[in-house]
């Protein structure tokens, strides 16, 4: 459900901001503002609309920081052609797309040093293409990455995910469901391999506080000390290049 709250800005004109509304059956209290701006408050079932939108007035200024540095960021990002020449992300580092077409090609991508070759019958099937190869690579690579968080959080805390899936996730970087399953979004595969274990630490540690409180935070920061220098590097150089 999408929804509108009044608010004013620092000129002191009026603005509205708007966001969507999820309902669903969970104990705590959400707000997500993905890279491309939108904002998601998430809610408990029968939770009043109104106790919805004063907990978003409360976090206004919050939210409002971090749409306006995703903008800020979309302003220096060319737009994506998916062209020969163009660069793409992979485990943190920049690769030169080679696109060439055919209407004999394969529709195959393969990987030479930094470069990305993708070799397809016309131009508008570089996109899909590649999409489905950084989704097979982090399928791939994402367990080997993961694997030393895992053990680590076992041994200190006892717990452990029923179990993680890695999707192609238009928002949300990662995930984690009251039944301790834990999504982490494809596109990570951009990331380098600290930031990807960045996302994985913060959803590990909603095993134990499924919320954003004091404990959840102090729990983050024993596991990975360096966990706000790692997502600053994400958002500063990642997030906004990692949408496709």
């Amino acid at each position: 459900m999408v929804k509108k709250i009044a608010y004013r800005a620092g000129d002191g004109k009026p603005r509205t901001l708007e966001y969507t509304l999820v309902r669903s059956a969970r104990k705590t209290i959400g707000i997500i503002v993905d890279p491309n701006g939108k904002v998601t408050v998430r809610v408990p079932q029968f939770m009043p609309t109104r106790q919805a939108e004063e907990l978003l007035n409360e976090k206004l200024d919050w939210v409002l920081k971090h749409k306006e540095q995703f903008e800020e960021a979309a302003k220096r990002t060319p737009t994506k052609r998916f062209t020969d020449g163009e660069k793409q992300l992979f485990l943190g580092e920049e690769h030169t797309l080679r696109v060439s077409v055919d209407p004999d090609a394969k529709n195959e991508i393969i990987k030479n040093g930094n470069c990305i070759h993708i070799s397809c019958e016309n131009e508008t099937l570089a996109k899909p293409l590649l999409q489905q190869w950084l989704h097979d690579q982090a399928k791939e690579k994402f367990p080997a990455i993961i694997a030393p968080l895992l053990e680590q959080f076992s041994e200190r805390y006892h717990l452990s995910p029923a179990k993680v899936t890695i999707k192609w996730m238009k928002s949300r970087w990662g995930s984690c469901s009251a039944k301790r399953s834990i999504s982490l979004n494809s596109r990570l595969i951009m990331a380098s391999p600290r930031c990807i274990e960045h996302v994985f630490a913060h959803e590990l540690c909603h095993l134990i506080h499924m919320n954003h409180s004091k404990s959840y935070y102090d729990t983050l920061s024993e596991f990975m000390p360096d966990w706000k220098e790692r997502k600053r590097e994400f958002e500063r150089i990642y997030a906004r290049r990692m949408i496709t």
